[in-house]
């Protein structure tokens, strides 16, 4: 049996259960199915299952991370020109940086930050806000 594939039908016909009804048949023929498989296949069966509720979980949590990121530079974003940033400290486009920012798909995978990527982000707009303070102290003030 091929457990990847199996495991893979049954969560797509999950994802489609839209009343408690629908839900209640899936559980029960789910649970049916497993009784039918020998104990070698249960183990294979339960280690795909793990292991897709680990992958499930990483990209949850890859999300949240995107999405705290997005929320904490939504202060920044009206006036910070993130074009400049992704040129100047970044050697790329404004897009490749949005595309991390708001953790759009790239080649079917969510763009995300690396942990440099981040740190180069956090040092750029650190900079610029310096830039901003000193150019604001220079001005004479009446």
């Amino acid at each position: 049996m091929d457990v990847q594939k199996e495991l893979g039908k049954w969560k797509s016909e999950y994802v489609k259960c839209n009343t408690p009804e629908e839900l209640a048949d899936h559980k029960k023929r789910f649970r049916a199915f497993l009784q039918t498989l020998s104990p070698e296949d249960k183990k294979a069966f339960a280690q795909a299952f793990q292991d897709g509720a680990r992958q499930s979980i990483d990209e949850a949590q890859a999300i949240v991370k995107t999405v705290e990121i997005r929320q904490t530079l939504e202060k920044v974003l009206p006036f910070a020109s993130m074009s400049y940033i992704a040129q100047h400290y970044f050697g790329r486009t404004r897009q490749w940086l949005y595309q991390r920012i708001n953790g759009s798909a790239v080649n079917g995978k969510p763009a995300n930050f690396t942990a440099d990527e981040l740190n180069t982000l956090s040092l750029a707009l650190s900079e610029l806000g310096d830039i901003m303070k000193d150019t604001s102290r220079s001005i004479t003030r009446p």
